[in-house]
């Protein structure tokens, strides 16, 4: 989202919370109470970026139960009742279907048909810490493998909800879940949408998809879309020719990256969100719940993680993690007494240390950082040095002129675009150049050692009576974690690793290595 439309919208988004009526609210959440019991509001209103969250708390003969009346930031949603209708459908869905710990519904609208005159969503108000508070390498090794078999245990079970098509749950006209023909609506798709970029234009809100390679497409149109209509997707005319040129080149390596067993699904349930922030812990480490995705949440890029990353600790974390999936599976969802490596999501990740298997989902789950990504990290990987001559290359042939005129014309528009954003007061936010070509070089040769250990690892397995070790134990050395730094960044790695979309703040910026 460019910074004029973010300033707009977040003067609305003030104007709309000022709205609220505080009295209304707890008159709101007293009609949902079984008892209709009186409350009265409960500290500070937390704001994020798609909605406003109001505690409550009723006092009933001696006994205090607390609420969260959840609010959306209407100016910020393109589509709000959809929104809400796939959000309350997987809520209900996960209570339904797992053990997975999240929130329970106590009442929820979907128009302004109610006191408040507003959508709401009201749900238990959950205590505990957020995993992103806690120093989680200051916790011994036990505790952190019982957090690992906690998450484990989540992935597992969204694992096994699995789909013939690609879509989002909604809800029927009596109020439960189904899975019909919504379309699954994204970040990027808002954040578009509420910028004037007009994508609903190629969107059929009432359309699945059979196969990835479709939904893929789609996302590329996506991409395609922010270039030619973002007023702030380039900085320069350099920029504008990388983005362009990534993005035709972007899509063989699309192709090629998905597995054709796995083109048609099945397709399987997924948070979205599922970071730090979003989990709530006790002292112990553990999960008390899982925050549902309520709201399209964008990544964090003030998260406890140092700029710097810490490849091998990444690695390390990542390892111990699915070592301890492998255990859960292997115990607990196992009726078939299958070999660890057999298993469904213990095989699929088996190996994460494939550069284009992180990477490449990593920009599918954040469009408008897909350009990033791609420069950074895979064009080299596929292609091989020498991309500035690729580049010109491409915009030298003549059937790339009209590209080429694309290009002029985004530059002329950012121009433009800067001199009203002056003209409002706004100041130009920093790109952040948080990965160095030195460390990608870095992370490339630990995935190569990786490989050969593990590689080794497995003959010698295949040769030995126990054979049903989950994963070789590979003979990383674990960063420096004396600094607080240190600690922090191994102890996230895990989290961003599967939760992608707050790891795309790793890699910023357009440059040709």
């Amino acid at each position: 989202m460019d910074q004029i439309t973010e300033h707009k919208l977040n003067a609305a988004c003030n104007d709309f919370v000022a709205g609220i009526d505080p009295l209304k609210v707890c008159d709101l959440a007293t009609s949902c109470h079984p008892k209709k019991v009186a409350c009265h509001i409960l500290g500070e209103w937390k704001r994020g970026s798609y909605n406003i969250c109001i505690p409550v708390v009723f006092e009933d003969d001696g006994k205090s139960e607390k609420w969260v009346v959840r609010i959306p930031l209407l100016p910020r949603l393109a589509f709000p009742e959809e929104k809400m209708r796939s959000e309350i459908a997987t809520m209900k869905y996960i209570t339904e279907k797992t053990t997975i710990p999240i929130p329970r519904i106590h009442g929820y609208s979907i128009t302004g048909d109610n006191i408040l005159g507003l959508p709401f969503l009201i749900i238990e108000y959950i205590e505990g810490n957020t995993l992103h508070s806690m120093k989680f390498n200051d916790f011994r090794r036990k505790k952190r493998e019982h957090l690992y078999a906690q998450l484990g245990d989540i992935y597992i079970q969204l694992f096994r909800q699995q789909f013939d098509r690609i879509g989002a749950l909604t809800l029927t006209e009596g109020g439960n879940w189904t899975f019909t023909n919504t379309y699954p609506l994204t970040i990027d798709i808002n954040e578009q949408e509420i910028s004037g970029l007009d994508a609903r234009c190629f969107l059929n809100l009432n359309h699945t998809f059979q196969s990835t390679i479709d939904y893929i497409y789609s996302i590329v149109r996506l991409i395609s879309n922010d270039f030619h209509r973002g007023r702030e997707s380039i900085l320069n005319e350099n920029d504008a020719q990388l983005y362009l040129y990534s993005i035709y080149a972007c899509q063989s390596i699309l192709m090629e990256w998905v597995q054709p067993e796995f083109n048609h699904g099945p397709f399987v349930l997924m948070h979205g969100d599922l970071r730090p922030p979003n989990i709530i812990v006790d002292d112990n480490l553990n999960i008390i719940s899982v925050r549902p995705r309520l709201g399209m949440e964008p990544h964090s890029s003030s998260s406890n993680i140092s700029d710097k990353i810490s490849f091998i600790g990444y690695l390390a974390a990542a390892n111990s993690f699915c070592f301890e999936l492998g255990c859960q599976e292997y115990t607990f969802h196992n009726p078939e007494k299958l070999p660890r490596q057999e298993l469904p999501l213990t095989k699929h990740w088996w190996d994460l240390s494939s550069m284009q298997d992180y990477l490449i989902p990593l920009g599918l789950l954040a469009p408008h950082y897909f350009s990033n990504i791609y420069w950074k990290a895979l064009d080299s990987w596929y292609y091989g040095p020498n991309g500035k001559e690729r580049v010109q290359t491409f915009f030298g042939l003549d059937i790339r002129k009209p590209d080429h005129q694309a290009v002029r014309k985004k530059v002329e528009e950012y121009e433009s675009y800067k001199k009203e954003r002056e003209e409002l007061g706004i100041e130009a936010t920093s790109v952040r150049i948080a990965t160095t070509a030195e460390e990608l070089s870095q992370l490339a040769k630990a995935l190569k050692k990786r490989e050969i250990e593990k590689a080794e690892a497995i003959s010698r397995n295949a040769h030995s009576p126990q054979q049903q070790l989950p994963f070789p134990q590979l003979a990383y050395q674990s960063p420096d974690i004396s600094t607080t730094e240190g600690r922090r960044a191994v102890g996230t790695w895990l989290f961003i690793a599967f939760s992608t979309m707050s790891a795309v703040c790793i890699i910023s910026g357009r440059l040709i290595k």
